[in-house]
C-alpha cells in the first residue's frame, strides 16, 4: 500500500491523539452551546419497558428529562405515541402526544438527539415542532438528527397498507400502525433504504427511491411523487444532521447525564418477542448499543415501567386478555386507546409471568409501576403468576404464539383499596393493600419497584424513600413529591 506524505507534519501517535481531541472537542463546543457545562453527577439512563410497550415511558422519560442534558431516541418510528402532561408557568394543563421527538424536551437546555436507529418520517416530525413550537419555540435548534438515520418514504406507508390488506383473512394479520416501519426496514436491510445524508445528493435519492419502486413492484410515477414529498424536508433534516455516534460518546466521556428513551416492549421485539406478532424494530435492552453507538455497560440505571395491569395492540397471544365486563371496565377507566392508533386496547390483570421474563431479558436495575390509580374503584385485583399449559403449571414466560395460545392463567387476588390515590402525595401514604400489591410485585419480579404512578401528569408519580430513582430525582425540587 502506499502512504500519504503531508510536508511539515510529523503524524506520530501523539499528533493523532491530537486530532482525535481536536475532532470530540468540536462536538463538545454542539453540546456546550445548547445544553452547558455538564452536572456534577452523571447518570447514563435507559427507560424501557416491560409488556408490549404503552407502560408510560414518555411520562417517565419527561420527568428524567429534568436531571438529564441529552435525550436520545436510538430505535423505532413514529408507530408508538409517547404522552407528557404538565403544567405550564401560568398553572395551565398541557399535553403533549409526541410520535418521533424525544420526550423531555419541554426542560429548557435539553439536547433531544434521533440516533442512527430511528425511523424518521419527516413529515410527522415537521408537525410535530409546529404542534410543540407556541410552548417550546426553541425545540428545532436544541434536535441533532444522525445523519444515518433512514427514512419513512410514502411508499412504504402505501406498501404497509397493501400487505395488511392482502393478508386479511388468508394469513398471519400482525395489526401493524400501517406507519410504514416495516417497509422501511425491508428497505434498509435490502440496502437501499434513503438516509438523512443522503439528501445530499439528490441524484442518489431519486436512484434509491427508484430502486424500492422496482423492489416493492410500485408504479414508476411513484418515484417522482416519492423524490418529490422528500426533498421538501430537505433543509430541514441536513440542517440537522450530525454524526451522533462520536457526538453521544464525546458527551458521555465528557460527563454529561444521558437519558434514552425507549419505544416499544419487549414482546414485540423481533429477536425475543412473540413471533411473528412483532415489531420490526429492536425494543429490548441491546437496541441502546445498535441505534446509538454508545457501549451499553456505561448505562448505570435501566428503569423500566410496568402497568399495574396488562394491555395489547394488534393481534397474538394474550394469556391474561379479559374479554368480560371486567377487561372493558379497565379499558374505560384507564383510557385505554392507542395514542398513534386510537383503536381499543386489549386488556386484562397483570401478567408476572411474562413481566418477570422481560426483568431478566433487561436487567432492569428499578421498575415503576404506573397508572395505580385506574385500579382505585376494583374490589378485587388479579396478578397472574403462573399458567396452566395441557394440565402443567408453567412459571417460565414462553414467548412462542403456539405456547401461550395454549395457556391459561392462574391468579393471586389481592383486596382493593377502594381509595382515590391521585391526591396522595407520599409513598408512604398509600393504602396498605396498594403497598401490599406492590410488594408483592417487587418479590416476584426480584427487582426493586421504585415508585408508583397514580396519574398522567409529570408531578403524579410517588417514589419510595432511598430509591433509586429518588436518587436520581432528588436534585430536582418540586417535580415529584417523595
Amino acid at each position: 500500500m502506499g502512504s500519504i506524505d503531508v510536508p511539515g507534519r510529523q503524524l506520530d501517535v501523539r499528533a493523532i491523539r491530537r486530532l482525535r481531541l481536536d475532532g470530540r472537542q468540536q462536538y463538545l463546543r454542539t453540546i456546550l452551546e445548547l445544553a452547558g457545562a455538564p452536572g456534577a453527577d452523571q447518570a447514563i439512563t435507559w427507560v424501557g419497558d416491560l409488556q408490549q410497550g404503552d407502560g408510560g415511558k414518555g411520562a417517565m422519560t419527561d420527568r428524567l428529562a429534568a436531571v438529564h442534558q441529552l435525550v436520545v431516541r436510538a430505535q423505532g418510528g413514529d408507530n408508538a405515541g409517547h404522552t407528557t402532561v404538565f403544567e405550564d408557568d401560568t398553572g395551565r394543563q398541557v399535553v403533549f402526544r409526541n410520535h418521533i421527538l424525544p420526550s423531555g424536551m419541554r426542560h429548557p437546555g435539553r439536547i433531544g438527539i434521533l440516533g442512527n436507529g430511528v425511523l424518521i418520517n419527516p413529515e410527522r416530525l415537521s408537525r410535530e415542532f409546529e404542534a410543540i413550537a407556541e410552548q417550546v419555540p426553541d425545540a428545532l435548534d436544541r434536535l441533532l438528527i444522525s445523519g444515518r438515520a433512514h427514512l419513512v418514504l410514502p411508499l412504504h406507508r402505501e406498501v404497509d397498507e397493501r400487505q395488511e390488506h392482502d393478508k386479511f383473512g388468508r394469513t398471519v394479520e400482525i395489526g401493524t400502525t400501517q406507519r410504514g416501519i416495516g417497509p422501511a426496514n425491508i428497505s434498509k436491510i435490502n440496502r437501499v433504504g434513503v438516509r438523512v445524508w443522503d439528501l445530499r445528493d439528490p441524484h442518489r435519492v431519486e436512484q434509491r427511491i427508484r430502486d424500492n419502486v422496482q423492489f416493492f413492484a410500485l408504479p414508476e410515477a411513484k418515484v417522482r411523487e416519492n423524490v418529490d414529498w422528500l426533498l421538501a424536508y430537505r433543509d430541514l433534516l441536513l440542517a440537522r444532521a450530525v454524526d451522533s455516534v462520536p457526538l453521544i460518546n464525546a458527551a458521555a466521556n465528557a460527563g454529561y447525564s444521558i437519558l434514552f428513551e425507549g419505544a416499544q416492549g419487549p414482546l414485540i421485539d423481533p429477536e425475543h418477542g412473540i413471533y411473528p406478532y412483532v415489531t420490526t424494530s429492536p425494543t429490548a435492552f441491546y437496541s441502546v448499543a445498535s441505534g446509538s453507538g454508545l457501549e451499553p455497560g456505561r448505562v448505570n440505571h435501566r428503569i423500566g415501567v410496568l402497568k399495574a395491569y396488562q394491555t395489547m395492540v394488534g393481534n397474538g397471544a394474550f394469556v391474561t386478555e379479559d374479554l368480560s365486563p371486567l377487561g372493558a371496565r379497565i379499558r374505560e377507566v384507564g383510557n385505554e386507546f392507542g395514542t398513534t392508533t386510537a383503536r381499543e386496547r386489549r386488556c386484562g390483570w397483570l401478567d408476572l409471568v411474562q413481566a418477570r421474563w422481560a426483568a431478566e431479558l433487561n436487567r432492569y436495575t428499578s421498575v415503576v409501576l404506573t397508572k395505580l390509580d385506574v385500579l382505585d374503584t376494583f374490589e378485587q385485583i388479579g396478578v397472574c403468576v403462573a399458567y396452566e399449559h395441557n394440565g402443567n403449571l408453567v412459571t417460565d414466560f414462553q414467548p412462542e404464539h403456539e405456547f401461550l395460545s395454549a395457556c391459561t392463567p392462574v391468579y393471586r387476588f389481592f383486596p382493593g383499596w377502594l381509595r382515590d390515590t391521585r391526591g396522595l402525595t407520599r409513598y408512604a401514604d398509600l393504602p396498605p393493600q396498594a403497598r401490599e400489591f406492590i410488594d408483592f410485585i417487587e418479590d416476584y419480579l426480584d427487582t426493586p419497584v421504585g415508585a408508583a404512578t397514580k396519574g398522567p401528569r409529570d408531578t403524579d408519580m410517588l417514589m419510595k424513600p432511598a430509591s433509586e430513582i429518588a436518587g436520581i430525582l432528588v436534585e430536582t425540587p418540586g417535580l415529584v413529591k417523595r
